[in-house]
């Protein structure tokens, strides 16, 4: 890292949505840019430093919560207008704060995503894509999977080209009324922002962020298709904002992400070398915006940050003691007033919810939330911000999950004792620390057994509202969701088939469907009135297709456990509304050996670190790692790398636990599923034990096929793992 930065904190505003920051252009790049912010109170501020001094110098009345602030202007010139997104409708201001614009885009849904390219003008609602030219309807995209961001590039004739981003981890290009060109993705992209060197932006480059914490830089091709010229590939929380800007020797690429981390890397000389890191910052809370420009003093350039709760500060290249004479005294004296002003603010809040209110209408504390799933071991990662400290998260299950360990998570977490018969699995309280606003928490969930996440909130400063968010916990752990179409090609198999036959609709289908898969669009995305959809298992990486239209559901899948979990729901759901269904099931033997040839590489790896540690632990007890010298070349060589294998075995100590337990849930659903008798997971665990410690892949298929049923177990050997 070779770039150094200081903080300096500007001023705060009402909670903000991601996207809500903008700076707005100047004549001379020796002046400072005032900047533009709208937040969730529905207020947007025009900031600028006045003699050395940030002044607000507009502020709108209160109204409907801002999502999106994005500039505007004529081709060719600066952007200079402001356009601010709220529910469906757009509305224009100067840069003086005079409103020009009032645009009700007649949209069903709140727009999450806008883009302004002269008179172009897009708005994104959920998976629809609408674009507008001088507020006239132009052309339209149902994208059949949540747009998550658009951007417009320009072309040399008088249309233009929109690129989205899509839920279902790909990128997809219009060109006027013609089919969108596709690229598909390992991850699903969140941010789209087209590449620019001071203030001019480029046609043909653009940065892409993902939910995975990876950034790239995509370029268009004439044909209109879209090419990876490089991908950063070190994962970790979600990007929410990027930029590209020049802050010292060369350009570079400035990154926000979702647990708070700012990033800046030097973009790479050559489209085939990756970015470096120079620059890396953590505020503690997720990040709304960031944006290279020059802010606080002429001369110097910075980033401009914004946070979920409305925090904005910059990170300046301007040495921190370059401070006139004389102004030390008058920093410090403003620095009190502003603690004395913020502090009789919180005083103010608090007497204000000691008021005795209104029951019927309580005060709404104001929750960021989202729980994404990890691929690495096949965990969930929930986050929860407030605008305000936390002061306790409670969290209550209908189904079992197991709670993981987070670093970063400081708050002292209590578990309470629960009745499973009464709908009780887990019960756990969480008590933050002063000032924490925002909280991790990881969990894992057991394949097949779906249910409902409640978790209650409550704020430090407003003691008595609680906040009450629902989240579903599906029954497979899936990602990489695509659809159909001709630039996709899914290989693998063998599959089993799964085939439901009944008086229902696709539709219908569709919604039993996320009750079993997570991330199922909300609406189905129907061709000639069938959906088919892919998913790939988390933990074992075996696929599942779905193919549903009305009266028929046919379900795919490597893994046998997949297609026992997806019957059980899909005909229990049925049963629920009286729906008559016939059940057809294709067990397919090559399957089991598909599965065992991804797992048993894996169990191998899991044994031999489990080994490593024992001998580590065996060392450190005798204190034998004091004296590597006189240690055999194994265990010198294992002392050197103790660091990195007990940081590995720490991210998943019960990874060979888990590991027997699916080729046992394999064995069990596999005899489900040929229709035999049933058994136990105890039963199976024992039969299957020493076939699975050896790794021996043909003996195990002996077991399955029932070739080689008589081997023989210890009656008191316990078994490995219980379900």
């Amino acid at each position: 890292m070779t770039l150094s930065l200081t903080r300096i904190d500007y001023t705060a505003v009402g909670s903000t949505s991601r996207g809500t920051t903008r700076l707005l252009p100047v004549l001379d790049s020796k002046q400072t840019q005032k900047f533009v912010v709208g937040d969730h109170d529905g207020i947007l501020h025009i900031y600028g430093m006045k003699k050395d001094d940030l002044q607000l110098f507009f502020k709108s009345l209160p109204g409907p919560k801002i999502s999106k602030v994005v500039l505007g202007g004529v081709l060719g010139n600066q952007k200079d207008k402001i356009f601010i997104a709220y529910e469906s409708s757009v509305k224009g201001y100067t840069r003086k704060g005079k409103v020009f614009l009032e645009f009700d885009t007649n949209l069903l849904d709140p727009i999450s995503s806008i883009c302004v390219l002269g008179p172009d003008l897009v708005a994104c609602a959920k998976d629809l894509y609408h674009r507008y030219h001088d507020c006239r309807d132009a052309d339209a995209y149902l994208a059949g999977e949540r747009v998550m961001d658009a951007i417009l590039l320009p072309t040399d004739s008088s249309n233009v080209i929109a690129v989205l981003a899509c839920g279902d981890s790909a990128v997809r290009v219009l060109h006027g009324g013609k089919t969108p060109t596709l690229l598909r993705l390992t991850t699903i992209p969140t941010i789209l922002v087209a590449y620019r060197e001071g203030d001019v932006e480029s046609r043909d480059r653009i940065l892409v962020g993902a939910i995975d914490g990876r950034v790239g830089l995509l370029i268009l091709q004439n044909d209109k298709t879209l090419r990876v010229t490089w991908l950063l590939n070190n994962t970790g929380a979600e990007i929410t904002s990027l930029d590209t800007y020049e802050l010292q020797d060369g350009l570079d690429i400035i990154v926000g992400r979702q647990n708070g981390i700012i990033e800046i890397f030097a973009y790479p000389e050559e489209d085939d070398s990756k970015p470096v890191l120079k620059y890396r910052h953590n505020c503690g809370e997720s990040i709304s915006t960031v944006i290279g420009g020059i802010v606080g003093d002429a001369g110097y350039s910075e980033v401009l940050v914004t946070t979920y709760s409305g925090r904005i500060f910059g990170l300046t290249t301007k040495p921190p003691g370059l401070l006139e004479a004389g102004q030390d005294d008058g920093m410090v004296a403003k620095l009190k007033l502003e603690i004395e002003q913020l502090e009789q603010k919180i005083i103010q809040e608090r007497e204000s919810f000691d008021l005795v209110t209104d029951v019927l209408a309580p005060p709404i504390l104001s929750v960021n939330y989202r729980m994404l799933i990890n691929k690495e071991d096949a965990s969930y990662t929930l986050s929860i911000e407030l605008e305000s400290p936390i002061d306790n998260v409670l969290l209550h299950s209908d189904t079992p999950v197991d709670l993981l360990d987070v670093e970063s998570n400081s708050a002292v977490a209590s578990l309470s004792a629960c009745d499973p018969k009464s709908g009780n699995y887990v019960l756990a309280t969480y008590r933050c620390q002063i000032n924490t606003n925002r909280l991790d928490l990881r969990l894992r969930t057991i394949e097949g057994q779906p249910g409902r996440l409640q978790i209650y909130v409550t704020s430090q400063v407003q003691p008595k509202c609680c906040r009450r968010i629902q989240i579903p916990i599906p029954a497979l752990s899936f990602h990489s969701r695509i659809h159909k179409d001709e630039n996709t090609m899914v290989l693998g198999g063998p599959f089993n088939e799964l085939n439901l036959r009944g008086s229902f609709t696709a539709a219908e289908i569709h919604a039993w469907l996320s009750l079993a898969l997570p991330d199922v669009p909300e609406r189905p995305h129907l061709e000639n009135g069938e959906g088919f959809l892919i998913f790939t298992s988390t933990f074992v990486g075996t696929m599942l297709k779905c193919n549903y239209k009305k009266g028929t559901a046919i379900f795919m899948g490597e893994n046998i456990s997949s297609i026992m979990i997806l019957r059980d729901i899909l005909t229990g759901e049925a049963t629920k509304r009286k729906i008559k269904l016939d059940v057809y099931c294709n067990v397919i033997e090559g399957s089991v050996s598909r599965v065992l040839d991804l797992v048993l590489p894996r169990i191998q790896a899991a044994q031999k670190l489990q080994e490593q540690i024992k001998i580590l632990d065996a060392l450190q007890e005798w204190e034998l790692n004091t004296i590597p010298d006189q240690l055999c070349p194994r265990y010198q060589v294992l002392l050197k790398e103790e660091t990195k294998l007990r940081s590995e075995f720490a991210k998943d100590p019960d990874m060979l636990e888990r590991l027997y337990g699916l080729i046992t849930d394999l064995y069990v659903d596999w005899k489900r599923a040929k229709g035999g008798r049933r058994i136990t997971s105890i039963v199976a665990s024992e039969k299957l034990r020493p076939a699975v410690e050896s790794r021996d892949i043909t003996l195990l298929l002996q077991i399955f096929t029932g070739t080689n049923s008589s081997i023989d177990v210890p009656a008191s050997s316990p078994p490995h793992i219980q379900t």
